[in-house]
């Protein structure tokens, strides 16, 4: 089992610190209860080297490397502008990666669909109509074998 809410995992570490475990025992501990694979042993030890020296906060670290200096506004306004834009000729316009031209785009919930960038999310309307249409699609494949 995966446990999206690291900040339970961290209160949890910090109970068993407070209590004199080890990093080891509660590394044991927690993938027992919560599955394999839910924290490393090296991150355990990470989380009671920062409680052993003090540090009693359990959020995360700011991260590393220079801080992202893209505009997202001016992406999402030239895709809006323009939606037969490739991530390729975005990349172009703002002088950088392609990738990075994805990856904006995918945190801004827009996805390529039919040459256009369409937000990634289904509304109510559009569920509803694939619930209406879905029959029909099927009832089609029965009809035409091949």
């Amino acid at each position: 089992m995966r446990v999206e809410n690291h900040s339970h995992i961290r209160h949890i570490m910090r109970y068993h610190f407070d209590k004199g475990w080890k990093a080891a025992q509660s590394f044991r501990d927690l993938n027992k209860l919560f599955g394999k694979g839910t924290i490393s042993e090296s991150q355990c030890r990470e989380w009671f080297a920062r409680f052993k020296s003090s540090d009693t906060s359990l959020e995360d670290k700011p991260g590393r490397g220079r801080p992202s200096d893209f505009d997202d506004q001016a992406l999402l306004t030239a895709v809006e502008e323009d939606e037969s834009l490739t991530t390729r000729m975005l990349a172009v316009d703002f002088n950088v990666n392609q990738f990075t031209v994805v990856r904006h785009l995918k945190n801004l919930g827009k996805v390529r669909k039919i040459a256009g960038w369409v937000p990634h999310e289904l509304f109510d309307n559009n569920r509803a109509d694939r619930v209406r249409i879905s029959p029909s699609y099927c009832s089609e494949t029965n009809k035409h074998h091949f």
